[in-house]
Formats: C-alpha cells, sequence, structure tokens
C-alpha cells in the first residue's frame, strides 16, 4: 500500500459544476501531489486525478496510480477527507426568490 501521510482539502463554493473540492496528498511525509479534484458523478464522489490542458490533443492526467489497489487506495482516502472537511463547514444559507412566481407584491 501507499504510504499517504496527509490529505488536504480545498473545498470550493456550492456550484452547479460537478466538481467539489480540490485535494493534495503526501506520500510518505516527503512527496506532494497536488491537484487532485474531488467530483460528483452519476453514481457518486470519485477522485480525479491532476491534469494539464493541451492545445493540439485532449488534457492528459500528469499524475495518476497504475494498479486499482493504490487508485482505490487514493480515492478513498480523499472521499473520507472531504466528507469529514464537509461535516465541518459551516451551513450556507440558500438563495430563494423573493418574489416567487404567482405571488407578486
Amino acid at each position: 500500500m501507499l504510504p499517504i501521510t496527509e490529505v488536504r482539502i480545498h473545498l470550493l463554493p456550492i456550484s452547479k459544476t460537478n466538481l467539489r473540492a480540490y485535494a493534495s496528498i503526501t506520500i510518505s511525509g516527503c512527496f506532494v501531489v497536488h491537484g487532485l479534484r474531488v467530483l460528483q458523478g452519476e453514481h457518486g464522489l470519485f477522485v480525479g486525478m491532476p491534469r494539464r490542458k493541451r492545445e493540439s490533443t485532449p488534457s492528459q492526467d500528469i499524475a495518476h496510480p497504475i494498479n486499482t489497489e493504490t487508485r482505490q487506495q487514493i480515492e478513498s482516502m480523499v472521499i473520507d477527507a472531504f466528507t469529514e472537511a464537509m461535516a465541518q463547514r459551516p451551513m450556507q444559507p440558500v438563495e430563494h426568490d423573493r418574489n416567487p412566481p404567482g405571488h407578486e407584491d
């Protein structure tokens, strides 16, 4: 197993996009990977690896696990840290229309 010693989560404001947060992981206390993304998919949360955009070709992963066990470990630790960060986030007010349809002043 990969010795992940720290996971940091940067929550994003609630929006209509599927991007929920950015994450960084520290491996063995000496190597950091930034730019992991916590995304909301059709079947729940998943972790996207750091990517770079290219003009001539589709975006490409900068770093990624090469086996399923490592991918599952990273995803599990990042999603657990995201869930914990969300639980500690203060409640945000929901914006409501002051005059809903049919109730104009």
